[in-house]
């Protein structure tokens, strides 16, 4: 049997790469790459994930990628960063 199938979704996704916004049900996950120059980056500016997601936002719907609410991204992005960097 495929041991894929028998993971939890959060772990398949951190085998591919990304980190799950949930440790359940994750509903996003975001790119470990992009976690990292998140964290590089905060370290040599003042933090400020609402300006962060907002600029990402606008970024990724110029390419089709649509959020359901304004804050849905923000608050994802901030848990998955906020872990991360737990476990960093």
């Amino acid at each position: 049997m495929c041991q894929c199938t028998t993971a939890s979704a959060p772990v398949q996704l951190v085998k591919q790469g990304l980190f799950p916004c949930s440790p359940v049900y994750p509903a996003l996950a975001i790119n470990l790459e992009m976690l990292e120059f998140a964290l590089t980056l905060f370290v040599h500016l003042t933090p400020n994930e609402a300006a962060w997601c907002d600029a990402l936002t606008m970024f990724l719907s110029k390419r089709g990628h649509v959020f359901d609410a304004k804050d849905s991204f923000c608050q994802r992005f901030g848990t998955a960063l906020h872990q991360y960097q737990v476990l960093i």
